[in-house]
């Protein structure tokens, strides 16, 4: 947005009207703002002083940089100079529009409609040039995508080989044109005069046989498809289409048809049935896309919708006990005021670990974090976590057994890893009483390591699990020491296994503990 400080239009003039005031300006260029087009403003020699949004936009320039600078930075060397002489001159007459080369920023040379008029102040005094510019290069691309599918099918109509005829109804040629003298492979008209075309060109004989048929019954026949050898001994494939010619008396005189020549037609129906079973395949994806694009979205609207009100929860706390702090400070307890200050403290984590959460998993949505596979220890890893979180073990006596072995390698990035193992152990730790167990295994495959974590905690029921690792619903549950998790820290982790080509699962059962099973390529 360029910054209205930095554009003086209380000299212009709108309507006759000129800006009263700041609102007035700010509503001025908010309007121009709106536009699509590219629309600039200059001095009388022609210094820009504005530019829209769309033009900074288009162009690929901050506004900043635009702004002071001479419109000949835009301007493309493939102009014809004296086009850009008139523009001025005819600017100051009645306004010029034309098309012209322009350039972006990054050197790109596109082509511009531009309509260029003069602002007046009440004395007919000119103030500023007003350009509007719009980017013709969709358009032209366009037009040269409509000119190359014309160009096609102008030389496929013209290929088409279409044989019109006359002849007597026992098959004496009368007239054929010279598509069809080609076709057939007569090179004269004394040639044609001598031919019966039902001894000479029908391989089959019942095939002729059937088309008098239909004509002297219905009076035509449609779109009949035959075989024929030319003269040339070429066999040829042809739909014909012939109507009977009558006298005044109802007699058939003659028959008049078109051969359209569909040998190679026959020949491509094969590689044509394929490209439509093709293209169909295709629409059905891009419908199914569509599809999927759609739940994808609703999904996530609800996941947004449940973290609002997540969110709320802890900062309904800190909005009620810092109230209570500000207004009752003087008559509180030192211990009432160390317990509101612990449950602020204790609301403001919760927070916290939502929002990084949340940006983690936004970072992992939006392609930011990076990607960074190699081969390592899943023992060591699962090692340096139980260090990591062995305070909040040790706090309620939870004994943490790593049984994974040494040849347990495997082929993933190493801070996922860290993060995925990290929340599995905070949630088992978070959900197993005082004294329980807590046990890492590994198992090795062919082509896969299997890594589980089991705790002996209060468990889950069925209908929970399959809340587990969704979007559009979230389940959260309060730790044995009433700790509160964030609720994403398992979509977290199914998204970054599923990063590493992995797949996470869990079983559970109330009061017998639970299982997060997670696979990984090995090495």
């Amino acid at each position: 947005m360029v910054n209205l400080s930095k554009i003086d239009l209380s000299s212009l003039k709108l309507g006759g009207v000129e800006n009263q005031s700041l609102a007035q300006s700010k509503l001025f260029l908010h309007t121009l703002n709106s536009i699509s087009d590219c629309i600039s403003i200059t001095d009388m020699n022609d210094i820009i002083i504005y530019v829209n949004k769309s033009f900074a936009a288009t162009y690929g320039y901050p506004a900043e940089e635009l702004v002071g600078n001479h419109v000949s930075i835009l301007r493309s060397n493939k102009n014809d100079p004296e086009v850009l002489k008139q523009i001025l001159p005819k600017t100051l007459e009645e306004g010029w529009r034309g098309r012209i080369w322009n350039k972006r920023k990054n050197g790109e040379e596109f082509f511009i409609e531009l309509y260029t008029t003069i602002v007046r102040d009440e004395k007919e005094n000119p103030l500023a040039l007003v350009g509007v510019a719009h980017d013709l290069t969709e358009q032209l691309n366009a037009e040269e995508k409509l000119k190359e599918v014309q160009d096609k099918y102008r030389h496929l109509f013209h290929e088409i080989k279409a044989a019109i005829y006359e002849s007597t109804p026992d098959g004496r040629l009368i007239e054929l044109n010279p598509a069809g003298m080609e076709l057939l492979g007569i090179e004269s008209s004394e040639q044609l005069a001598s031919i019966n075309i039902a001894k000479v060109f029908y391989i089959n004989k019942v095939d002729r046989e059937t088309i008098n048929k239909e004509i002297e019954k219905n009076g035509f026949v449609k779109d009949y498809e035959l075989n024929l050898k030319t003269l040339n001994n070429e066999v040829i494939t042809v739909r014909e289409t012939s109507t009977a010619i009558k006298d005044k008396s109802g007699k058939i005189i003659a028959y008049r048809g078109i051969l359209r020549d569909i040998t190679e037609a026959k020949k491509s129906e094969d590689k044509l049935k394929q490209l439509v079973e093709r293209l169909e395949y295709v629409n059905t994806q891009l419908q199914q896309s569509e599809e999927e694009l759609k739940n994808t979205n609703a999904t996530k609207d609800k996941f947004f919708s449940i973290i609002a009100h997540d969110l709320r929860s802890p900062f309904s706390s800190l909005l009620s006990f810092s109230e209570f702090l500000v207004e009752d400070i003087e008559t509180l307890e030192k211990a009432e005021t160390k317990l509101f200050a612990e449950k602020i403290h204790e609301a403001a984590q919760n927070v916290f670990a939502l929002l990084e959460n949340l940006l983690q998993w936004s970072r992992i949505q939006s392609g930011k974090i990076p990607y960074n596979p190699i081969n390592f220890n899943i023992a060591f890893k699962i090692n340096k976590v139980i260090t990591l979180l062995s305070n909040n073990a040790v706090n309620k006596k939870i004994t943490i057994l790593n049984e994974c072995s040494n040849n347990a390698i495997v082929f993933a990035d190493e801070d996922m890893l860290f993060s995925v193992i990290q929340n599995l152990l905070s949630n088992a730790i978070k959900f197993t009483n005082r004294e329980g167990v807590i046990v890492f295994r590994c198992l090795v495959l062919d082509k896969e390591v299997k890594i589980s974590i089991t705790d002996n905690g209060v468990g889950m029921k069925e209908e929970d699990l399959r809340k587990l690792f969704r979007l559009d619903t979230q389940h959260t549950t309060y730790g044995t020491n009433e700790e509160k998790g964030s609720g994403l820290g398992l979509l977290l982790c199914h998204e970054m296994i599923d990063r590493n080509r992995g797949k996470i699962t869990a079983e559970s059962k109330i009061g017998g503990g639970t299982t997060f099973t997670f696979t990984l390529p090995r090495s």
